[in-house]
């Protein structure tokens, strides 16, 4: 995966909601806030150790990167909520820095 994902994310919105650029740049803001929001929360619960949140939040994080055409980063939140429903989650820390990573390059770049 890489910051190509910037591309894929704006195509599939601009797509599927038919929305102009400059709503399209609105909408795009308010996503990348809310990604950031969703990716806090479910850093705090794994800091936590609360794996019930976890579970939440990473399933949160897996749809709505789904709803945007993300599936590669979607299938990395899904594989978080499947380590913490495991009674031995020993990949979930890995699973989460590769997405923590990935997301953070949406970011920085900027998803609109």
């Amino acid at each position: 995966m890489s910051c190509d994902q910037l591309l894929i994310a704006r195509e599939f919105l601009s797509k599927e909601l038919n929305l102009q650029s400059e709503n399209l740049d609105d909408f795009m803001k308010e996503i990348v806030d809310s990604l950031h929001l969703q990716l806090d929360s479910l850093d705090e619960a794994i800091d936590d150790g609360d794996f019930e949140s976890i579970i939440v939040h990473a399933h949160t994080l897996k749809e709505s990167l789904g709803n945007l055409g993300l599936i590669e980063m979607s299938m990395l939140a899904d594989c978080i909520e499947k380590d913490a429903k495991g009674t031995a989650p020993v990949y979930l820390g890995c699973h989460f820095m590769w997405l923590r990573k990935e997301l953070l390059c949406l970011f920085q770049n900027g998803l609109y």
